[in-house]
């Protein structure tokens, strides 16, 4: 059995949202915080990885952007399990 080998450094959901959703589409960190529901704070901490994502934060998203909350979660789940093995790696 062949196991998926996962990204060597994966990125922050915040990132992911800013580089393929937002840039792309010409919109402000303003626009899309009104659309979400969020404080422009919210969205900014996401976006500089100051915040993760919720279960909450990936239902705003998947209903704004027109994907799913489980790719939101799976980004963040990526992320967050390739830090603490960075930090095993370094103890």
């Amino acid at each position: 059995m062949r196991l998926m080998k996962p990204p060597k450094n994966p990125f922050h959901p915040g990132e992911m949202l800013l580089e393929e959703f937002i840039e792309p589409n010409g919109w402000t960190q303003a626009y899309v915080a009104k659309e979400l529901g969020w404080t422009k704070a919210k969205l900014n901490e996401l976006i500089k990885g100051k915040r993760g994502i919720t279960a909450d934060s990936a239902l705003d998203l998947a209903e704004f952007l027109g994907t799913t909350p489980k790719l939101w979660m799976n980004f963040q789940a990526t992320y967050d399990l390739d830090v603490a093995q960075k930090k095993r790696e370094v103890a």
